[in-house]
């Protein structure tokens, strides 16, 4: 089967995954070309060199919620667009909250000090991750209590906010402090292990936790 999405990114990224995850919900098939963020190579498909950047039915787009709007409207019949104004406006409020809240104080201060640079043969910034424990715990929470009010983030059905904060919540619990946070909040845990087994997650998922970076 020919590929119909291209996505220029680092293989093993939140982002590039989110892409492919909404792909998968699409039944389209994909390939990632491994491309750094701020690299010159990623300068040739973003103009902000940020990943990734997509190919598709010969158009031309980047940035996350671009690319995922667009392979859902136009390859998966909306099936992951709310139905209502406010859903959708849920759905895009809680994709900014994982995009913009959640994932860059779990990646940052928690998921490369303590999981990635190591591999790198580094030691951890034990106070970095010390200062952003509380910081984090406080994200997951707000999460939880949207999970209380809802089955998914947007409302009672899956949609991209779920796309969104899945991978943002895996990679979190790839460090230890963050699988105990995430362990103490059963909600929030109740769909994590729900949505592992969902077929678009199962087909993207990283190869190890190992590899999360």
């Amino acid at each position: 089967m020919s590929v119909q999405l291209t996505l220029y990114g680092p293989t093993v990224s939140t982002f590039t995954r989110i892409c492919a995850i909404v792909a998968a919900e699409a039944g389209l098939t994909w390939e990632i070309i491994p491309t750094g963020s701020g690299s010159k190579d990623m300068a040739e498909h973003h103009p902000f060199m940020r990943s990734p950047a997509a190919y598709i039915d010969d158009l031309h787009f980047y940035e996350t919620p671009a690319i995922c709007s667009y392979i859902d409207r136009a390859h998966n019949g909306a099936a992951l667009h709310p139905a209502s104004p406010e859903g959708q406006a849920r759905m895009w409020q809680w994709a900014h909250v994982a995009a913009h809240y959640v994932f860059p104080i779990t990646e940052e201060r928690l998921v490369l000090p303590r999981v990635v640079a190591p591999m790198m043969g580094r030691a951890p910034d034990e106070k970095l991750i010390e200062e952003a424990l509380p910081v984090i715990r406080y994200h997951l929470g707000v999460v939880e209590t949207r999970l209380k009010e809802a089955a998914f983030l947007a409302g009672a059905e899956y949609s991209l906010a779920d796309s969104f904060m899945y991978p943002v919540i895996e990679a979190t619990c790839a460090a230890p402090e963050g699988a105990a946070m995430v362990a103490d909040l059963p909600v929030l845990t109740a769909w994590l292990n729900a949505l592992r087994h969902r077929r678009a997650i199962l087909e993207t998922a990283w190869p190890d936790l190992d590899a999360l970076c």
